[in-house]
């Protein structure tokens, strides 16, 4: 489990970065890349989901700054770590941060410039091996090598998702109690015990919750039916309480209940309903909503007939909340002119943006862009690098890739086992072009073997 996932609004990014190389270059496991796999969760495009990033790391600093204040997803994004006991505070200017998110008084590194002797990054650290229940080497910051950097510079823009719009699965949307104190601290008690796995307790103060006029408890006990957390899974009892939410205007229950429609998972599939569901997700400001929108338009389902420049405004709308598969999914729409003129220059513009935010679709698509030298100079050094990131991540198109690099020594050595490795990992993930792949690369090894008894 690795240690630190770090939350921070878009204009702190450099602080970010400062910060997380400060703590990997002590030890720290800072979160990596972001999962990309192919459980369809929040989106519904496969392979777009990102993942329980909450449950996957021991504590989440939020960098607290005038920026972050302002920021929904933030504020939100830490509600969420609070709730679930694993909120560690930090201001990077003079911000107020709010009192319900404070936590004793949280290392102050607005005037720290990366210095790991700090008092104040010394305090960090401190609170950090609390939350770890982990010490870590100290001294002198080792600073990370060129690559290690380029590969974290992505991470970094992954562990935003927390900024860019609340994780995936574990977003409060909107903690919209019912007027008065009460219901909200049921709520609060209901989601603790959600993320704590406790879900007897959960599901009885989330129907208190939800009977308070609640959302939000909706969504989540919806989630506890659709995905079988300490009760038997049942899709139709899921979709019931999705439109309880639904109704009660919360986006992430609107979005799950276009999703259960978008797959005839306890309703009969009913693909104009589901696109009536994303849309009223979107309207919401959910960046999910808007991409699964997109999706739905540019595919055409619900419709008489594909909207490219309709997808492109609503994939726009997620990209703009800094959704990455929505900057995926606008890329290639440059790249193949639909909807948009065909632009090879913006398509690459796009795919690193997504590609930085984690989604290795994105970095497949861009390092085809340089495999080919379209919108970039051709270059396959970095194909295959991109290629790797996104094939770490076991995506069946980027392991295919790599095995045709390796076999025409593409940027790298020939290399017939090789190529045969990734061909038949891209073959078992479902990749079809991979399986004749496979077949030619393997009667060229049997070719070569029996030349070289030949002689």
């Amino acid at each position: 489990m690795p240690d630190i996932l770090i939350s921070y609004a878009r204009e702190d990014e450099a602080a970010a970065t400062r910060l997380r190389d400060a703590l990997a270059g002590q030890g720290w496991d800072v979160w990596g890349d972001a999962s990309n796999d192919d459980r369809a969760t929040e989106g519904s495009h496969p392979g777009m989901a990102i993942g329980d990033a909450l449950n996957a790391v021991k504590c989440v600093i939020v960098l607290w700054s005038d920026a972050a204040i302002g920021s929904k997803a933030v504020r939100l994004g830490a509600r969420v770590a609070r709730l679930a006991g694993k909120l560690v505070p930090v201001r990077i200017d003079a911000a107020d941060i709010p009192s319900e998110l404070r936590d004793g008084r949280p290392a102050n590194l607005s005037e720290w410039a990366g210095d790991v002797v700090h008092p104040e990054f010394r305090k960090l650290t401190q609170a950090l091996e609390l939350r770890t229940h982990r010490r870590v080497r100290s001294g002198e910051w080792i600073a990370p090598s060129p690559r290690l950097r380029r590969l974290r510079a992505r991470a970094l823009a992954a562990v935003a998702l927390v900024a860019a719009g609340v994780v995936i699965g574990y977003g409060v949307a909107r903690l919209d109690a019912a007027p008065g104190g009460g219901a909200h601290r049921v709520l609060e008690q209901g989601l603790k015990e959600f993320f704590d796995g406790k879900y007897v307790e959960a599901q009885a103060d989330l129907r208190d919750a939800l009977q308070a006029g609640n959302g939000a408890a909706a969504y989540y006990l919806a989630r506890m039916y659709r995905d079988g957390l300490g009760v038997r899974s049942d899709s139709a009892r899921a979709l019931a309480w999705a439109e309880q939410g639904a109704a009660r205007g919360n986006a992430l229950a609107q979005n799950m209940v276009g999703l259960l429609e978008d797959s005839g998972r306890g309703t009969a599939r009913d693909d104009k309903a589901a696109l009536a569901s994303y849309l009223a997700a979107a309207d919401e400001g959910l960046a999910w909503g808007a991409f699964n929108a997109g999706w739905f338009y540019e595919s055409g389902r619900g419709l008489a007939q594909p909207d490219a420049a309709k997808a492109f405004e609503y994939y726009r709308r997620a990209a703009d909340d800094g959704n990455a598969a929505a900057g995926n999914a606008i890329g290639d729409l440059y790249r193949t002119g639909r909807g948009v003129p065909q632009d090879p220059n913006r398509a690459v513009q796009w795919y690193r943006w997504a590609a930085d935010r984690g989604s290795a679709a994105a970095s497949l698509s861009l390092g085809y862009m340089y495999a080919n030298g379209r919108g970039v100079a051709a270059d396959d050094a970095i194909a295959v690098e991109l290629y790797r990131h996104a094939a770490r991540q076991n995506l069946p198109g980027a392991l295919n890739n790599l095995g045709y690099m390796y076999e025409y020594a593409r940027g790298v050595p020939l290399d017939l086992d090789r190529a045969a490795a990734y061909y038949r990992r891209a073959v078992e993930r479902g990749d079809k072009p991979a399986l004749a792949n496979l077949g030619r690369v393997l009667d060229k090894i049997k070719a070569k073997a029996a030349a070289s008894k030949g002689r």
